[in-house]
């Protein structure tokens, strides 16, 4: 997610914001490879991609939603089912709107994020929260922990959960 040209690091700090996971808000967090916190929720790996800031764009919000809209409805086209998350800054100092898609394998979410400008997305399975570049660059394993989102953390990013 987000721009060309930003550091892997910015990728392996970001948390996922999901609403409405059984029934609560959950917050997704990186940890340490290997490390694995949390009942994975899914039957299979799900892939979280974005259509926000586009290589080193930095679009308004009006925009940012429209291209979002746009992604949403070409992952409806393809028979894909998916769901809101924000993906960013733990602190909220950056927040990024996308898709949680569940039937994506990895080079055809690649494909996709690329499409839409993004330098990454990302897979979530059952053992990793792994950065997948959009380019030829390696991917990233990091462990990951899912939480309840706590009332201080709601609407840090901006959104409602």
């Amino acid at each position: 997610m987000g721009d060309r040209g930003a550091r892997t690091d910015d990728y392996t700090r970001a948390v996922l914001r999901i609403p409405g996971l059984d029934g609560r808000a959950r917050l997704l967090r990186p940890r340490a490879r290997g490390h694995v916190e949390g009942v994975f929720p899914f039957e299979a790996p799900v892939h979280v991609v974005t259509a926000h800031n586009p290589g080193a764009a930095r679009l308004g919000d009006a925009e940012n939603a429209a291209r979002q809209s746009r992604l949403e409805v070409e992952l409806d086209a393809r028979g894909l089912a998916h769901r809101t998350v924000v993906a960013g800054a733990e602190d909220g100092s950056h927040a990024e709107e996308g898709a949680l898609v569940t039937g994506l394998d990895d080079e055809t979410a690649r494909a996709l994020g690329a499409a839409w400008g993004q330098d990454a997305v990302f897979r979530w399975s059952r053992t990793a929260w792994t950065v997948l570049a959009c380019d030829n660059a390696p991917s990233v394993d990091l462990g990951w922990e899912l939480t309840d989102v706590r009332a201080g953390e709601q609407g840090q990013d901006g959104g409602s959960e």
